[in-house]
């Protein structure tokens, strides 16, 4: 007996399955960017740069997997309000969202050196090969805010922006290590300006081009960005759901 599927979900179907697919993809491409750091650091005569490069990666792989509420808490308020087809209602869950995002990107980066002798005290190297992963990090650390921005709107499927070519980072990569000599620093800096490049200003010409929201409700929306109740319940899920990311880590 085959199975008769509603012509109403067979046009679904294609969709949903897509976005698993996509989403797997983008949550690899910020280990993919360390990786490309390590594969161009390996190349160099002096082995303490691939290894510091590789405990900086390592850093903030955990870094932006307790970062990853973000977009976990987004999807569950825009996948309400897309089925309710509420297009002031994402449009408030995305700009709340970029708002906290922004607010801690900016404890991040002043945060730095706390959060750098912390990590290099739970993963420890020699003197040189710390020296090294420190300069990756100091560098790296300064794409913080593109990332988290890009955590946001992947809770708004727009996983598609962490599928471009990663081909910014490689170029950098082959510039500031190979051509200019920056090693690990330059590492850090390469993946830091690339991820601007392709997670934020990409972002914002697909934003503008891609995303299905009814203008007229921008107005509105605006205004209503700073409602108390509805910011605070906002603050609450995300909270509950970094516990939930801490525990697991």
């Amino acid at each position: 007996m085959r199975l008769s599927i509603p012509a109403h979900y067979q046009s679904f179907l294609p969709r949903f399955y897509k976005l698993p697919v996509v989403s797997a993809l983008s949550n690899m491409m910020v280990p993919l960017a360390g990786l490309f750091d390590t594969a161009f650091l390996g190349h160099l005569a002096d082995i303490r740069h691939l290894a510091g490069g590789i405990l900086g990666s390592v850093l903030f792989d955990y870094l932006y997997r307790i970062l990853k509420f973000f977009p976990n808490s987004t999807n569950a308020v825009t996948a309400q309000a897309e089925g309710q087809d509420n297009h002031q209602d994402i449009l408030l869950a995305v700009l709340r969202s970029g708002l906290v995002a922004i607010a801690a990107a900016t404890l991040i980066v002043p945060l730095q050196f706390p959060l750098q002798r912390l990590g290099f005290a739970v993963l420890p190297g020699s003197s040189e090969i710390e020296a090294a992963g420190i300069d990756y990090f100091n560098a790296r650390i300064w794409g913080a805010p593109a990332v988290l921005l890009n955590f946001v709107l992947l809770g708004r499927e727009m996983n598609r922006i962490s599928l471009v070519c990663n081909g910014s980072n490689v170029t950098l990569d082959y510039l500031m290590i190979n051509r200019w000599g920056w090693e690990s620093m330059g590492a850090g800096l390469a993946t830091a300006l690339s991820q601007y490049l392709q997670y934020l200003a990409l972002a914002v010409v697909l934003v503008a081009s891609v995303l299905s929201i009814q203008w007229s409700v921008v107005p509105a929306a605006l205004k209503n960005v700073w409602d108390l109740p509805a910011f605070k319940a906002t603050l609450l899920l995300k909270g509950n759901i970094l516990i939930r990311f801490f525990a697991l880590i």
